[in-house]
C-alpha cells in the first residue's frame, strides 16, 4: 500500500514537468458535477471531462486535507470549478469505505495478466527456468492430462503454468529483447529429488511438448492498477499482439511495446498508436501510384520517398513494464492496430 502511494505521488510530480503549452481541451457536454459509481475507472471519468484523458493531473485539484488525493472512491462527488480561468476538479471528503476505483478495468486484462510472461533472450538466463522433460510413453506432443516430468525443483502441491517459447521480440533497431511466452497449459507439482520433479498435467490449452518452460502463475490480484494517466515521453512501436491467434487488435486488447522501464516507460503512460503513411511515386497524375505496387513509377528517384502522413488510429495505456518491453491496453481505437504500428507521444 505504501508503495502504491509513493508511485502515485512520483507520477504526479513527474507530470508537473510536462509543458504548460499542452492543450487542455474540455468535452463539449462535460458535466459540472459527477458522482463516482462502482465499476467506474479513472480513465472513463477523465474522458467525461477531457478530450485527452491522459491530462488528468492537469485538471485534478489536489486537496491536502484528503488522504491519498489521487484515489477516487464510489460515492465521491466530483465538482468542476474554474480557478484563474482554468478548469479543476475537486472532491468532497468521503467515508472511503470501499476500494478506490482503478485506472483501467481489471476485467479487461485479468486473464491476460495471469498468463503473461516474457522469456529472456539470453540463453543462460532461460537455462535457469524449469522445463518439461516429457512422459514415459515418449510422446513428443502431450495432448492428454497425466504424469509428466520436469527438469528443475518445484514446490510440491503448487500449480504452475506451462509456456512455449514464442516469437522473438526485437525493437526498431533490431535489438533482441526477449521471447513472447505462449501459454500452453498447467500442472501440479509432485515429488522431486531437486533435479527432476514428477508432476500432474491438469490442463491443456494447446499441446504440451518437451522443452516447454514451467513458471509460476502470475498473481493477477497483485498488480497496482491505481496509477495516474500521463502522456508518454518516448517513442517506440508495437512489437507483438497479446493474442497471437489474430493479426490485428482492437479496444481492450493488449499489445507489446518495444520499450520498458530501462527506457523510462512506466505504468500510466499513454501512447498514440499510428499507422505509417504509405509511400507514393510519380511526377504527374497519370504516373502516380503507391510505391509498394509501382513498377515503372519507381524510376522517379526522389519521389519514391514521398510519404503520406501517418494516421493515428488509437491510444494505448501501459499497465505493466518489463526491463525492455511493456504491456499496454488499447483504450480507444478508430481502426485496428497491427504489429509494426508506431507508438509515440499523444497529441
Amino acid at each position: 500500500m505504501i508503495l502504491q502511494k509513493i508511485g502515485i505521488f512520483v507520477a504526479a510530480m513527474l507530470f508537473a514537468t510536462v509543458s504548460v503549452a499542452d492543450t487542455l481541451d474540455m468535452q463539449e457536454n462535460h458535466p459540472t458535477k459527477y458522482v463516482v459509481k462502482k465499476g467506474d475507472t479513472l480513465w472513463d471519468i477523465s474522458g467525461k471531462f477531457l478530450k485527452k484523458p491522459w491530462y488528468w493531473p492537469k485538471i485534478w485539484n489536489v486537496n491536502p486535507q484528503i488522504d491519498d488525493p489521487h484515489w477516487i472512491y464510489p460515492g465521491d462527488v466530483l465538482t468542476l470549478v474554474w480557478i484563474d480561468g482554468k478548469p479543476y476538479l475537486q472532491k468532497a471528503v468521503s467515508a472511503q469505505t470501499n476500494k478506490p476505483i482503478p485506472t483501467i478495468d481489471a476485467k479487461a486484462i485479468k486473464t491476460f495478466l495471469k498468463h503473461d510472461q516474457v522469456l529472456p533472450f539470453d540463453d543462460n538466463e532461460r537455462a535457469k527456468i524449469p522445463y518439461v522433460l516429457g512422459e514415459n510413453d515418449a510422446k513428443k506432443v502431450i495432448a492428454e492430462t497425466g504424469d509428466i516430468y520436469v527438469r528443475g525443483s518445484l514446490a510440491k502441491g503448487t500449480q504452475y503454468a506451462i509456456y512455449r517459447k514464442g516469437p522473438l521480440l526485437k525493437d526498431e533497431a533490431g535489438r533482441k529483447l526477449g521471447y513472447q511466452a505462449v501459454y500452453s497449459g498447467a500442472l501440479v507439482a509432485g515429488e522431486g529429488n531437486g533435479t527432476v520433479t514428477k508432476a500432474l498435467l491438469v490442463k491443456n490449452i494447446q499441446e504440451v511438448m518437451p522443452g516447454d518452460y514451467v513458471m509460476p502463475f502470475n498473481n493477477d490480484d497483485g498488480y497496482d492498477l491505481y496509477f495516474v494517466p500521463k502522456p508518454a515521453q518516448v517513442e517506440t512501436s508495437v512489437l507483438a499482439l497479446g493474442n497471437l491467434d489474430y493479426n490485428l487488435a482492437g479496444r481492450n486488447d493488449t499489445v507489446v511495446l518495444g520499450k520498458g522501464s530501462k527506457d523510462g516507460v512506466s505504468t500510466g503512460d499513454v501512447f498514440a498508436i499510428s499507422k505509417t503513411g504509405k509511400g507514393v511515386v510519380g511526377h504527374a497524375a497519370e504516373e502516380t501510384d503507391y510505391y509498394e505496387f509501382s513498377t515503372a513509377g519507381k524510376q522517379f528517384g526522389a519521389d519514391k520517398n514521398f510519404k503520406l502522413p501517418d494516421d493515428v488510429v488509437g491510444q494505448a495505456m501501459v499497465y505493466k513494464t518489463y526491463d525492455n518491453v511493456s504491456l499496454a491496453i488499447i483504450l480507444t481505437a478508430q481502426k485496428s492496430v497491427g504489429v509494426g504500428y508506431k507508438a509515440g507521444k499523444p497529441e
